[in-house]
C-alpha cells in the first residue's frame, strides 16, 4: 500500500510539472505605453501661457504604431486634460479643446508613428492660462490618452495598408493616465 501511494505521489508530482511547463509558453509581449506630461514652470499669471510638454513613451518588449493624429486635445479621445483644484473639484476655462481629426487614409505611411521599446513621441503645446481655468488659485493637470482608431476601423477602411497588420495602439486598449501636474495660478 505504501509502495502505491508513493507511486501515486511520483506521477501526481510529475504531472503537475509538465503541466506548470505547458502553460508557461511564452507568450507575445503586450505593448505598454507610458504617458508623460510636464510644464515648463510650476507658477504663472492669468496673462501667461502655460508651454506643456506630452509624451508617450513605449515602456514595452515589441514595436507600437500611434496614429499622430492622437496627440490633439479632447474631452473624449486622444489626449484629454482635465483641471480640479487641490480638494477634485472640476474647474473650467474659457476653450473647449475639441479636435476633431480626419479618419486614416490608405497610403499614408506617415500617419503611424513606429515606436519601439525605449522610444518616445510626444508635442509641445502653448496653452493660454485662461483656456483652463477661470481664476487664480492651485490646480491640478490630469490628463489622459485613449486612441481615436479603432482595430475595426482599421481593418475595414486600411485593410490593404500594411499598418492593418502592425501593433497599432488603438481604442480596445486601456486608457492611460499621466501623472498629475500641480500648478498654481496668481493674479
Amino acid at each position: 500500500m505504501q509502495k502505491f501511494a508513493l507511486v501515486y505521489l511520483i506521477i501526481a508530482a510529475m504531472t503537475s510539472a509538465v503541466v506548470a511547463q505547458v502553460n508557461q509558453v511564452e507568450k507575445p509581449a503586450a505593448p505598454a505605453l507610458e504617458l508623460a506630461v510636464r510644464t515648463d514652470q510650476q507658477t504663472y499669471r492669468m496673462s501667461d501661457k502655460i508651454r506643456m510638454e506630452t509624451r508617450l513613451l513605449n515602456t514595452g518588449n515589441g514595436d507600437v504604431y500611434i496614429w499622430h493624429w492622437d496627440l490633439c486635445w479632447n474631452p473624449a479621445r486622444g489626449l484629454s486634460m482635465y483641471l480640479t483644484t487641490p480638494d477634485g473639484s472640476p474647474v473650467h476655462g474659457d476653450f473647449l479643446f475639441d479636435c476633431v481629426p480626419p479618419p486614416p487614409k490608405e497610403g499614408n505611411v506617415y500617419a503611424f508613428i513606429k515606436l519601439e521599446p525605449g522610444r518616445f513621441y510626444g508635442v509641445a503645446d502653448e496653452i493660454k492660462v485662461t483656456d483652463v481655468v477661470s481664476k487664480p488659485g492651485e490646480y491640478d493637470i490630469n490628463v489622459t490618452y485613449n486612441s481615436f482608431a479603432s482595430r475595426s476601423s482599421i481593418k475595414e477602411f486600411l485593410q490593404h495598408d500594411p499598418i492593418s497588420k502592425l501593433p497599432v495602439w488603438t481604442m480596445e486598449q486601456p486608457t492611460i493616465t499621466a501623472p498629475r501636474v500641480h500648478i498654481v495660478v496668481k493674479p
